[in-house]
């Protein structure tokens, strides 16, 4: 792996913190959501593009998947300990999908910028290489790295 040491990664503690908080993965300021369902395209304290490239966050999927697991396993493995009866399995795990659904959904995308950002944060210099924005966009101000 090529060394690339005017990037700076930040700690792995920082990125979990801010990423707990939606924070941006590399000004630690901008709130990357702007409602339940709506993600800001860029980050409005540094100018980053949230959305590398179509489909990048197909790779929060796997994200998402830990994320569930981590919040539902506790109440599976109480379920499956007290012996509890297939409907009532079903009907918690269902209610578990529905409440857990959101929360995966947005942590999932923030989890996988942190870590996108973290293992090459060279790849965030700028918005130039950005595929699908407009010239304008390209243009969106970024902010020099830390």
């Amino acid at each position: 792996m090529t060394e690339h040491p005017q990037f700076d990664r930040g700690s792995i503690l920082g990125h979990i913190w801010y990423a707990l908080l939606f924070r941006c993965p590399r000004c630690y300021k901008g709130a990357m959501w702007r409602g339940p369902l709506r993600m800001n395209k860029f980050c409005p304290s540094c100018g980053l593009a949230f959305e590398r490239e179509p489909g990048y966050f197909v790779g929060g999927m796997y994200a998402s998947y830990f994320v569930g697991v981590f919040l539902t396993m506790p109440v599976w493995m109480w379920l499956i300990m007290s012996h509890q009866s297939f409907p009532v399995f079903f009907a918690v795990t269902v209610g578990m999908v529905i409440l857990v659904w959101p929360v995966a959904f947005h942590y999932s995308r923030v989890i996988w910028i942190h870590i996108d950002y973290f293992v090459e944060p060279w790849a965030f210099q700028s918005n130039e290489t950005v595929p699908g924005l407009t010239v304008e966009e390209k243009r969106h101000p970024v902010m020099p790295l830390r």
